[in-house]
């Protein structure tokens, strides 16, 4: 499974819910939390669109076209400021909220994250997230042991100004080269810290 941030930048518009159709299965107490935040981010409920699709931020830019293949393979997981956490082939709203911890009650989003990679039988889970973030600190936070996955969290390090769009280029960029296997493609600064 390999996990991502969301990010600030995002395409308007979108498509009418229900042509998405089914529901996500995402627990009663994740949906009525997003509830809870969507209404403090002035989340536009009247279209959506995928959320992989949703965001445009440095990191989706970087890590195009291999994040299309990795969200065809239903193993993509993304960490909202708005939903929590939403699958990348999700239907999201377009909202205006990065990710605040104390929005969320303490522990829904790690057990979120835990049951995530039980459905989808991860053997290896990887986050792709900005060290200092609120979403390397859940990442982190989860108590990965009880998985039985192997997991990774890839992040830069060493980044002198201009963070804010060097280190989501970075981790696109880092995220590519390890999807397509070229190890020789990952950028500067990319460390790799185990979690189990």
């Amino acid at each position: 499974m390999l996990v991502i941030a969301c990010s600030s930048a995002k395409a308007p518009g979108g498509r009418h819910l229900a042509e998405f159709g089914g529901d996500t299965g995402w627990p009663r107490e994740l949906i009525e939390a997003r509830a809870r935040v969507l209404a403090q981010a002035g989340a536009d409920d009247g279209r959506f669109l995928p959320a992989w699709q949703r965001y445009t931020g440095h990191f989706y830019k970087h890590a195009e076209p291999a994040l299309a293949e990795a969200v065809a393979s239903g193993r993509v997981l993304i960490i909202s400021g708005g939903y929590g956490l939403v699958r990348a082939d999700e239907p999201i709203a377009y909202y205006n909220r990065r990710l605040q911890l104390a929005d969320w009650p303490r522990g829904l989003l790690e057990r979120a994250l835990l049951a995530e990679a039980r459905r989808v039988g991860a053997r290896s889970v990887v986050g792709f997230l900005a060290t200092s973030s609120d979403y390397a600190r859940l990442f982190r936070r989860v108590d990965w042991r009880v998985s039985g996955a192997q997991v990774v969290l890839a992040t830069i390090e060493g980044v002198q100004g201009g963070a804010q769009a060097r280190v989501p280029r970075a981790l696109g960029q880092a995220f590519s080269a390890s999807w397509r296997q070229e190890p020789g493609d990952q950028p500067a600064g990319l460390t790799w810290e185990p979690l189990t």
